[in-house]
């Protein structure tokens, strides 16, 4: 029902601002051993994306600039830019950035899945970011300073941690049924999550105007959550080469994970759903696109799950 346009009215919109995602966005974590900076900038008729990754020793790497996949609102109706996606290939590893802005603050989720043969498990990134340049840090090197051979590589000091050379992942918290704490909502009534030889599936019920829309199952990607509250932090090695490691979460009850994306093709629109279990509760952000030719915008939004006892 949040696809349908209010009042169906007829889809007439103005191309849409790109105004409240551009600029320079700064991670609110000065410590952070992820992303640190952000910059969105309009070229060519498109909008680009840079973005600088931080490492404890002493490098800041830049990832260059890609285009933006996709720029989203916070409705379908509607001509204001809330969100975006876009896709890095850094040798190494495949990160894709799926972001929206919320009260003044860009939340920045990076799903990394490395290709490099090294064994280290696929992680989700998740933090935020102020509307402002970077600080000049004399510890760190200038961006794109090389990166010695004889280490693993890295895009940001993330990539190091050493809760990513685990076994697997294990989705197993994931698997339930779980039911939006909204009851009022107009998108998605139910996730369920099963574990079939191995895979993750995800089923997703829909609220529809004439009652529920079964989307069907879809196999999902897990990844282990290195959130302020989740990724086994608190479980990981006090030092890592050298250096404290950051714990956000010092008590295991937070470290929740893991997390999973989902893609649903309808044929008219395509649905994406990212989850992370946050202190029991299952967060979804939706990125819905449109691929027909009803004129609607592409939208975020984000629903929160409860478990079904």
């Amino acid at each position: 029902m949040l696809d349908r346009v209010p009042g169906d009215r007829a889809v007439s919109l103005e191309p849409v601002d790109p105004a409240p995602i551009l600029g320079a966005w700064s991670n609110t974590n000065l410590s952070t051993w992820g992303i640190s900076r952000a910059e969105l900038v309009q070229r060519d008729g498109g909008i680009d994306l840079q973005v600088t990754g931080a490492d404890p020793l002493g490098e800041a790497h830049d990832w260059g600039r890609v285009a933006v996949d996709t720029v989203f609102t916070d409705g379908p109706g509607s001509n204001r830019a809330c969100g975006y996606t876009a896709a890095f290939d850094l040798g190494h590893a495949r990160t894709r950035i799926q972001a929206n802005t919320n009260h003044g603050l860009s939340v920045i989720a990076a799903f990394t899945v490395f290709t490099d043969g090294s064994g280290r498990l696929s992680y989700l990134s998740r933090e935020f970011y102020e509307p402002r340049a970077a600080p000049a840090d004399p510890v760190r090197a200038a961006a794109g300073a090389p990166i010695a051979p004889t280490r693993l590589a890295v895009a940001r000091g993330d990539d190091r941690l050493p809760m990513l050379s685990g076994a697997s992942i294990d989705p197993a918290p994931l698997v339930c049924r779980w039911r939006n704490a909204d009851e009022s909502s107009r998108g998605i009534a139910e996730i369920g999550c099963e574990l079939r030889e191995g895979q993750l599936t995800v089923r997703v019920v829909a609220v529809g105007p004439a009652g529920p829309i079964d989307w069907g199952e879809a196999p999902a990607t897990v990844y282990t959550d290195l959130s302020s509250t989740g990724g086994g932090r608190a479980d990981g090695d006090p030092v890592t080469t050298g250096r404290p490691t950051p714990f956000y979460a010092d008590i295991s009850v937070t470290d929740s994970g893991p997390a999973f994306e989902v893609t649903y093709d309808h044929g008219f629109q395509r649905v994406h759903l990212q989850a992370r279990i946050y202190l029991g509760v299952l967060v979804v952000p939706v990125f819905t696109e449109f691929i027909d030719d009803s004129g609607r915008a592409d939208y975020y939004h984000r629903e929160v799950f409860v478990r079904e006892t």
